[in-house]
């Protein structure tokens, strides 16, 4: 789906950034602290709205106001004169991703059998991966190809288009119509009472959280490992292309032995050892070659979590499931970034891969807590 792919790109544009442009643009580790949050931010603040309106209305209308608001962010993110007007533009983005995140289960569950949902699940997260790979990717290659605005400038083309495909040819399935009755906020917080989703979002709390402090830190934390910094971006596109693969293999297996809770724990287990072997090794093909294979893994339970938070709610409930999960995971994806900044502005950078690894055991635990669905 192309708006995820652009919504991953707008939020990592400034993270991998081997050096800098024009003066607005020349961020330190704190203003990349604040753009990044920006994303995780906003999560916090609309998720739950937009969860209600995606089971009212449908994907399309939620998408499709999310679209238009990264196609504006990226329209206008090019011409910021300072910096605090960066961070407005940014924000705008910002707000058009719970749009489009939170209506991937009811995308998915309209066009597929029951029988496929965890290999669709596992597709459509694809394209938040593929975002990834890109926002990590481009900028070491673009920025000192094209200079930073010009970058930027290619992103709200990219943004634009997506939006005018998206308009042109998204569409809900006419043989499964909407809900006639969406739960009501007191419900979706009720939902909390639920011991999948309670545990779901306690994961994504601190999964997401771990993996958006390295999205935002990739620069200084592979710096500690030897890596420079124009191979920073690339080496965490390297993550991202093993969660791709781990993503599409484990969901297979999940819809081949019909079950989400043991793909999710085998993968949670490979994890810890990961983070730590990451710890140890200094260079740059250690480095990738370890961020590919934890990738495959650690990545590879954002798409089991996510259907298993659908399939342990109502079917009316889907984009609600899917909003509460988030929305822990942006509450994580705040407090955790500030925590590794700390963290690692005293024990030093390549330290937060010891902190991710106790952090990855604590998620084995709780995941040992979730009933198989």
């Amino acid at each position: 789906m192309g708006p995820s792919i652009v919504a991953q790109m707008l939020w990592l544009t400034f993270s991998a950034l081997p050096a800098c442009g024009p003066a607005v643009f020349c961020q330190g580790t704190n203003n990349i602290t604040w753009l990044s949050l920006t994303f995780p931010a906003a999560y916090i603040v609309i998720s739950l709205p937009v969860g209600y309106l995606v089971d009212a209305r449908g994907f399309r209308v939620s998408v499709l106001v999310g679209a238009a608001l990264l196609a504006l962010s990226g329209a206008l993110r090019p011409f910021a004169p300072t910096f605090p007007l960066l961070l407005a533009t940014q924000a705008v983005g910002a707000l058009g991703q719970p749009f489009i995140l939170n209506a991937l289960s009811k995308l998915v569950r309209g066009w597929f059998p029951e029988t496929e949902v965890a290999t669709a699940t596992g597709l459509g997260t694809l394209s938040i991966y593929l975002g990834l790979a890109l926002g990590f990717g481009l900028p070491p290659v673009l920025a000192p190809a094209l200079g930073v605005r010009s970058m930027l400038e290619l992103y709200a083309g990219i943004a634009v288009l997506s939006f005018a495909v998206f308009f042109l040819v998204g569409a809900e399935r006419k043989e499964r119509p909407i809900s006639d009755r969406s739960p009501t906020m007191r419900e979706m917080l009720g939902s909390l009472g639920i011991r999948n989703i309670a545990v779901l979002c306690a994961l994504f709390f601190v999964g997401i959280g771990i993996f958006n402090s390295l999205a935002t830190y990739v620069v200084p934390v592979l710096g500690s490992r030897g890596v420079s910094a124009s191979d920073a971006g690339l080496a965490g596109a390297v993550l991202i292309v093993g969660g791709i693969l781990g993503a599409l293999v484990m969901s297979v297996i999940a819809d081949r032995y019909r079950t989400l809770r043991r793909p999710l724990l085998l993968s949670l287990l490979f994890s810890v050892p990961l983070w730590a072997f990451l710890g140890l090794v200094r260079g740059t093909l250690l480095e990738a070659a370890g961020l590919f294979v934890l990738g495959f893994f650690f990545m590879s339970t954002l798409p089991l979590g996510l259907e298993l938070s659908v399939r342990s709610v109502g079917p009316s409930s889907e984009g609600a499931a899917n909003a509460m999960v988030w929305e822990f995971s942006q509450i994580g994806g705040t407090v955790v970034v500030l925590g590794f900044l700390g963290f690692g502005s005293a024990y030093g950078w390549g330290s937060t891969f010891w902190l991710a690894a106790g952090f990855s055991a604590l998620m084995l635990g709780l995941g040992a807590l979730l009933r198989a669905k």
